[in-house]
This record gives C-alpha cells, sequence and structure tokens, in this order.
C-alpha cells in the first residue's frame, strides 16, 4: 500500500485526507478482491446459499404451486445481481465501486459550482486555510504592542472579550480540523468497508428472511455517497468565508493594527461549520434510510348534514370488503328506524282497510277517520254483576 506517511505540521490536512482516501480504496478493492476470490470463506458461503436456493427453488417446482412468470423472472434477476457483485470484479467497479468513491466529487463539483473552487483542488484550499490560520495564531491578536484601527466602534478593543486569545485561536484551529478530519473519514472509511463486504451481503438478497440486511447495505452505500457529496459542499462553503476573513486578519496585523474580535469570531466560525458538516451527515442519513414514500392522510369527505359521502376509490381487497360489511350494516339499521317510524301508520292503515264497509268514517265531510284505540273492541260496554245480586234487586 502506497498510502502517503502523516508527518507533523509539514502539510498535516493534506496528508491525512490523501491517506484515508488512499485507505478507503485500497480497503474497498482488496478487500473485495479476498473475499471473493475462489476458495476464500465468502465464496465458499457464497456458493452454498446459491445451492440452497436453486434446491428450494426446484423443491417448490415439483410440491408446491407453480411460480408465475413474475416470480420467475424476480429470481432470475436475483441471481445475476448476486453472481455480479460477488464474482465479477469489472462490473463492480464500474457499477458500484468508482460511482461511490469517486461520485461524491463530481455531485458536488456539478451541484456545488458556485462555491467549489475553480482554480485549485478543495484539499489544497484546506491546507492553505489551515496555514493561515496558524500564521494567525503565531501573530496573535495585538493585545499588548497592536494599535487600534477604530476604538470607538463595537469590537475595536479587547473589552468586550470574553474568550482568550491563545484559547479561542487554539479551539478554533481544533474544531477546524476535527469537523474537516471527521465528516470525511467517517464517511470514505464506512464506505471502504461497505464495499469490501459486498460479496457476503449480495448473498442476503436471496432469500426473504434476509433482504432486509441487503437493504441496509445498499442504504449505507446511499449514504456515503450522497453524505460526502454533502459534507464537500458545506466546506466549499466553508471556505468562501474563511479564507478572505483569515487574509483581512493577516493583513491588518502585518500592518501593525490588533483584531480584537478576531478570536471569537474565527473560533465561532469553525465551531459553527462543524456543527454544520456532522449535521449534513445526519440529514443525509435521514434521507437515505427513509423507508417508504411519504404520503399525506385521506380526510373523509363530508356532506350537507355531516354524513360520509360515499368515495369510490381504487382501494385493496380487504378494505372494500370491510367497507362492505360496514354499509350493510348502516343500511340494516337503517331499514329498522323506518320500520319503527312507520309501525304506528302501518297499524292504523291495517285496521282501517279491515273495517265494514257500511261504516261511516267521514271521508265526505273531510274528517280524518275514527280509528279504535287498541283494546276497544273487545272491551264490556256494561258492568259484570253475579246472580245473587240480579236476584236480590229483582226481590226488592
Amino acid at each position: 500500500m502506497a498510502c502517503p506517511a502523516i508527518l507533523t505540521g509539514d502539510q498535516f490536512l493534506t496528508r491525512v485526507l490523501t491517506h484515508i482516501d488512499c485507505q478507503a480504496a485500497f480497503l474497498g478493492s482488496y478487500g473485495w478482491q479476498s473475499l471473493g476470490q475462489p476458495g476464500s470463506l465468502a465464496a465458499s458461503m457464497m456458493t452454498g446459499l446459491l445451492t440452497l436456493f436453486i434446491a428450494l427453488f426446484g423443491i417448490r417446482l415439483l410440491f408446491g404451486p407453480t411460480p408465475g412468470a413474475r416470480d420467475l423472472v424476480g429470481d432470475i434477476l436475483k441471481i445475476g445481481i448476486v453472481l455480479t457483485l460477488a464474482f465479477s470484479w469489472p462490473a463492480f467497479r464500474t457499477l458500484i465501486h468508482d460511482v461511490v468513491l469517486e461520485g461524491p466529487a463530481e455531485i458536488a463539483a456539478t451541484a456545488g459550482s458556485p462555491v467549489m473552487p475553480q482554480d485549485a483542488s478543495l484539499i489544497t484550499r484546506l491546507q492553505e486555510t489551515d496555514n493561515a490560520i496558524q500564521r494567525l495564531i503565531e501573530q496573535g491578536s495585538g493585545r499588548q504592542s497592536g494599535a487600534y484601527v477604530d476604538s470607538t466602534q463595537p469590537g475595536g478593543t479587547f473589552r468586550a472579550q470574553a474568550l482568550e486569545d491563545e484559547s479561542s485561536y487554539g479551539l478554533a484551529r481544533l474544531f477546524f480540523l476535527t469537523g474537516v478530519l471527521g465528516s470525511f473519514g467517517l464517511l470514505r472509511i464506512i464506505a471502504g468497508l461497505l464495499l469490501a463486504i459486498a460479496p457476503l451481503a449480495a448473498g442476503m438478497l436471496l432469500f426473504e428472511a434476509t433482504r432486509g440486511l441487503f437493504a441496509g447495505w445498499m442504504r449505507g452505500l446511499v449514504l456515503s455517497l450522497v453524505g460526502a457529496a454533502a459534507v464537500t459542499v458545506v466546506v466549499a462553503g466553508q471556505l468562501t468565508i474563511l479564507q478572505p476573513w483569515l487574509a483581512d486578519a493577516l493583513r491588518l496585523r502585518a500592518l501593525g493594527y490588533a483584531t480584537p474580535s478576531a478570536p471569537t469570531e474565527l473560533f465561532a466560525l469553525t465551531l459553527a461549520f462543524a456543527l454544520i458538516q456532522f449535521g449534513a451527515i445526519w440529514f443525509m442519513g435521514k434521507i437515505a434510510f427513509t423507508r417508504g414514500w411519504i404520503s399525506l392522510p385521506i380526510f373523509p369527505e363530508r356532506g350537507e348534514r355531516g354524513v360520509e359521502a360515499p368515495r369510490i376509490l381504487s382501494e385493496p381487497m380487504g378494505s372494500n370488503m370491510a367497507r362492505s360489511r360496514s354499509q350493510v350494516i348502516v343500511d340494516s339499521v337503517e331499514t329498522q328506524l323506518r320500520r319503527e317510524e312507520g309501525f304506528g301508520q302501518d297499524r292504523a292503515g291495517y285496521r282501517y282497510l279491515n273495517r265494514p264497509a257500511n261504516a261511516s268514517d267521514g271521508s265526505e265531510l273531510g274528517q280524518a277517520p275514527s280509528i279504535n284505540r287498541l283494546g276497544n273492541s273487545w272491551r264490556r260496554s256494561n258492568h259484570r254483576r253475579s246472580g245473587a245480586a240480579r236476584r236480590r234487586d229483582e226481590g226488592q
């Protein structure tokens, strides 16, 4: 491995970033070739998984239901994808390896062209910025010997500075290096590791129980791709702010003026962009690991009286069956209510139709027909008396 050695003080940031890229590339390529070579453990495992998959497919043909054309084409595509990812290095390098490792720079150069450097590489500008920060730290803020540019302006003196100059400058460079190295190192090393275990992850696509592991592996690669592109754009935006600011601060110190606000301002800039870089990784992770499509809830349509209007939608079979059962229950309840409301009128009409023909109902006079109450037809018209009472009354 011909990765550059890291030396203290001499092009530190450039050497570390180049070393991280070199390690990720070698880890992805040599790791894949070590796992995918014939006779290795991963190759033997892949052969066993393919044999088991084909055996289960044959058993299903013999004893189970005949698979449809869609299932057959899907199984063939699975086998082709697994063989490509696990045993074909040229195809894997073209489709995945180079895209994951080299794609972020191209995406950032195209999407972030307003802030991306045009005359120099991003690593070169990062090293120039780090060198400018070191020169500013060496010259200090001019607290003891520098003259004020304008002491009447806010921040023109050291009275408003709550942090020490040396601590602010030191922490500012620490946050600058940590944000750049931490974000790029995290994404590049994860990308190299995921590329190295591609032969093992490819076998997870064959079976339903392990397909989620393959999906997680793919989403990790997507996170490495879009996360590195997002961090590159954020770092380029940071350089567009830091470089002019550092040039102005160094110019004032060269002229002998003090820079009272420089320590706090540099500390705030580097800390803010370090947080932005890791926040961009988190946000890209939320995008890469989102499951399914985000859909808004369907609000019911209300009629004039607050009753839900019928909706004709293309819904699954289960929801149609549930809706039909509920509709049957609603119809039966409505029928029962109508029957109870018209029960008295129906009974009165039935008794009116069974009346004698010569009974006067007063219809000629426009009067409503007289309808006997329930039980009047069998009610006694006189009092019931016993025989002893009747003989007693006759004797009197």
